[in-house]
């Protein structure tokens, strides 16, 4: 089986384990303090089968600047860039300084999440998705895919799944607590868009 480690990267509190543990059912935070605060310290990490021969593992790293060296640790051996701004508060510090070092290590492909759309309308997001397009621009994530997503939800997430079988439905966290108490993953939706970026790079 080939492994493809994905890696995310943004400002602290835009989403990232949320968003991790809307497509894998895992909760990437695992301390106790963690969870006690509502951020992340130390680098968590989930898994998600797309085929019976490719398997992608998440690599979830702190937003707060406080903790850049555990996010380095991260981000330093990943294949993919799963890339979170927050929709609701677009470019901050940490989405600038996450994104520098994500040049300066030589990632070559990403995806760009815009997290927490259910929070704006579309006036805001298409902002947002223009600010992003810019400070992207001539980097290599320039042209990546740029998807509105909402954990909570679960609006945009099919953008990012295969439905070969059914959508799934507002209330996705109570979906997914029901699906890592499973002891098989379940291969009735597959991430899309993580998949093409997979195998294109392959």
């Amino acid at each position: 089986m080939k492994n493809i480690i994905v890696g995310t990267a943004g400002h602290i509190d835009h989403g990232k384990t949320a968003l991790v543990k809307a497509l894998t059912g895992i909760d990437a935070d695992r301390l106790e303090e963690e969870k006690r605060r509502g951020i992340t310290i130390d680098l968590g990490f989930a898994h998600l089968e797309l085929t019976p021969a490719l398997r992608l593992g998440f690599v979830d790293v702190p937003g707060h600047e406080r903790f850049i060296k555990n996010m380095l640790a991260g981000v330093g051996g990943i294949d993919l860039l799963l890339f979170v701004i927050a929709a609701d508060e677009s470019i901050k510090p940490q989405t600038r300084e996450h994104f520098d070092i994500c040049r300066l290590l030589g990632i070559r492909r990403g995806i760009i999440a815009l997290t927490k759309a259910d929070l704006v309308d579309e006036d805001i997001l298409g902002l947002v998705r223009l600010e992003v397009e810019e400070m992207v621009a001539g980097s290599f994530l320039e042209g990546a895919p740029i998807v509105p997503v909402s954990s909570v939800t679960c609006a945009g997430l099919d953008d990012l799944r295969r439905p070969t079988g059914h959508r799934e439905q507002a209330g996705c966290q109570e979906h997914h607590r029901r699906r890592s108490a499973q002891t098989s993953a379940s291969t009735s939706e597959r991430p899309r868009l993580l998949r093409h970026s997979v195998e294109s790079g392959a």
